[in-house]
């Protein structure tokens, strides 16, 4: 074998190694990629951002029932986050990074509703930026709801929604990465210091409910609502590889529909509580396909709701 044969081996030798540990995707992003990226909305990083902002959407627990002007309801919504196995989680660089999105079990907000009229209803929620589970939160959503159809036992209604938020932590390079060290399989992408990436969770939609409210079983209502959102998605990425900066945003935006349905129990004349169970099919291309597959999100909802009838009357005095 001639020299010039064996250095042109060695060279591919190293570039199929490369690809192997998935180090060539990095390189690639260092030397060629602009920042922002724009990225399609069946990328897998696109789809770790919309399934994670999809589990932030302010779906509806029934259309708000005929209530005086000046009402106000006082809830609170705990929202399943489900666990992801490994080949969800492979989403980085473009699906051959594993990234830490196993953080928090559940979201919590409360949500509060205010009547200006009998059919027409505000809803506000605020997530503060308190740290749980390794996350924070700084998350603002809202809907406008309308009743538009209030004939005893059905109710229909239209909301407009929206949301602005982030969620900042380690996702790029969590702890156990860090701890890893030089130890290629504990730390494949080098991870020399704890990331501090930030998700903008943000989008606006509309959305139809139903309800019928069953008076031989106490009063329970079952629900459904079908929505669609427009998802104006950002990731932040803030992390070192290799000892060399990856500080990068990424971007993608695109529709997503859902689907749910649930009842809604009354336990006293003032107190409701509601299951709900949510439903956003979710395209994806993953690393060495050619076609989308729906990796849909299903998670499982509940809300506490408190109603103060009075409320606008004591706030006149």
């Amino acid at each position: 074998m001639h020299l010039r044969d064996f250095k042109r081996m060695k060279i591919i030798h190293f570039i199929l190694c490369l690809c192997l540990t998935g180090l060539f995707p990095v390189i690639g992003v260092w030397g060629q990629r602009p920042n922002p990226e724009f990225l399609d909305f069946d990328r897998p990083e696109a789809w770790a951002s919309k399934y994670f902002t999809s589990t932030s959407i302010l779906s509806s627990y029934s259309p708000p029932a005929i209530k005086e002007s000046g009402a106000l309801d006082l809830d609170l919504e705990i929202v399943d986050i489900p666990e992801l196995g490994d080949s969800y989680r492979r989403v980085g660089f473009n699906g051959t990074k594993l990234e830490d999105l196993n953080k928090a079990p559940i979201f919590v907000r409360p949500l509060f509703t205010y009547y200006f009229k009998p059919k027409v209803s505000l809803t506000l929620s605020y997530a503060p930026p308190i740290e749980l589970w390794d996350v924070t939160p700084h998350i603002f959503s809202g809907s406008i709801n309308w009743t538009f159809i209030n004939s005893d036992p059905w109710r229909f209604g239209l909301r407009f929604y929206g949301q602005v938020g982030t969620v900042e932590g380690a996702f790029t390079c969590p702890p156990e990465d860090v701890a890893g060290g030089d130890d290629p399989l504990l730390n494949p992408f080098g991870c020399v210091a704890v990331s501090n990436d930030t998700a903008h969770l943000n989008y606006y939609g509309v959305e139809f409910s139903g309800a019928y409210q069953m008076e031989k079983f106490n009063g329970v209502t079952t629900f459904f609502s079908l929505g669609v959102n427009h998802q104006l998605n950002e990731f932040d990425i803030n992390s070192t590889l290799f000892g060399e900066p990856d500080i990068r945003t990424q971007k993608s935006d695109g529709n997503v529909f859902s689907l749910s349905g649930g009842l809604l129990y009354p336990l006293t004349d003032k107190i409701e509580l509601a299951v709900q169970v949510f439903y956003a099919p979710l395209d994806v291309i993953r690393f060495g396909k050619s076609v989308p597959e729906n990796d849909s999100l299903v998670n499982v909802r509940f809300l506490l709701s408190y109603s103060l009838d009075n409320f606008g009357k004591w706030f006149k005095k």
